[in-house]
């Protein structure tokens, strides 16, 4: 829903088709569609720059930017990118990118810059000690954070599952697992099954955790996948992560977006395809009591992180208007 105080415009528009077919018609006649409503809206608004933020919806409205001749951004989130930014980056005024050496995926003669992924502010300020209080964490355990994604990811879960009866007996850990609506309750009744009245661990299920911040706050390590804004959220407060990257992500993005903190120091990738309980336990196990490799990797995720991300994209916006008056 568009914030209040926004004026929200719908526009026709169509995701690009990967390979050609009948449905390749009717995206290019939807994006014809969307280009005229785009043009006869900016013709409206008279804006002094258009922003477009990778989705598919931003190719007609970037492009009749450009027909109109007001300057245009472009904000990439991911490590590679998107088919949309492929095209637009060769008509766009500047680039905004949220990894590092990025310029090879565009024309030489663009101006290219590290702005980070915005995260919200909620994200950046909570305290550990609001944090703590939050989640009923005390200071003797450490904190594995587990989600798969606003929606969860039932592999995710199914390996917490197999691996609860190694975590059983330890009683410097805390468990704080966000499972995804969807598949809180077959995680609850599988959990419930192997738990027994003896197990010092201490696990706490979500179906969804509304206070990310208040979770990334109190947790020692993160088990999560390796979208552009966990990413973003992650690097931005500085937490040691394992990342499974999701296997069908458009270009296998996921995966080199963690290859990326992997290559830092500030991330352990464990593939899709070879999680199982087993290999969630020992890479865990290898990190969450190893004080010396968080330290060592919550470094190396702040240093990637751009907490001041929003702020560089808006003076990139702004600098971007002023030029062109």
């Amino acid at each position: 829903m568009p914030q209040a105080g926004l004026d929200f415009k719908a526009i026709e528009a169509k995701g690009l088709p990967r390979r050609p077919s009948f449905k390749t018609l009717a995206t290019f006649f939807s994006a014809g569609m969307g280009t005229l409503e785009s043009a006869n809206i900016l013709r409206r608004f008279k804006p002094d720059v258009v922003v477009g933020m990778g989705a598919y919806v931003s190719l007609p409205v970037v492009g009749a930017a450009v027909l109109r001749q007001i300057p245009t951004i472009i904000h990439e989130q991911n490590a590679v990118p998107g088919l949309v930014n492929r095209v637009l980056g060769k008509v766009a005024t500047a680039i905004a990118v949220s990894y590092p050496n990025m310029a090879s995926y565009f024309p030489t003669n663009k101006r290219i810059e590290f702005t980070g992924n915005p995260v919200r502010e909620e994200i950046l300020f909570t305290s550990k000690h609001d944090a703590m209080k939050t989640f009923r964490t005390g200071k003797s355990r450490k904190v594995l954070l587990i989600f798969g994604g606003s929606r969860g990811a039932k592999r995710i879960n199914n390996a917490v599952v197999e691996a609860y009866d190694g975590w059983r007996h330890e009683d410097g850990l805390q468990i704080i697992h966000a499972t995804g609506k969807i598949n809180y309750e077959p995680t609850i009744e599988a959990i419930e099954k192997v738990k027994s009245a003896g197990d010092k661990l201490i696990y706490n299920a979500y179906p969804y955790i509304e206070d990310m911040g208040a979770a990334y706050a109190v947790a020692d390590l993160g088990v999560c996948r390796s979208g552009a804004t966990t990413v973003a959220e992650i690097t931005a407060r500085g937490l040691p992560s394992v990342l499974i990257p999701y296997p069908y992500a458009t270009d296998n993005h996921q995966e080199k977006n963690g290859r990326q903190l992997e290559g830092l120091g500030a991330a352990k990738i464990l593939l899709d395809k070879d999680l199982s309980g087993k290999s969630l336990l020992e890479v865990v196990k290898s990190l969450i009591f190893d004080e010396s490799e968080l330290a060592k990797m919550a470094e190396s995720s702040k240093t990637f992180g751009r907490p001041d991300a929003a702020e560089a994209l808006a003076a990139l916006v702004i600098e971007t208007a002023k030029r062109h008056e």
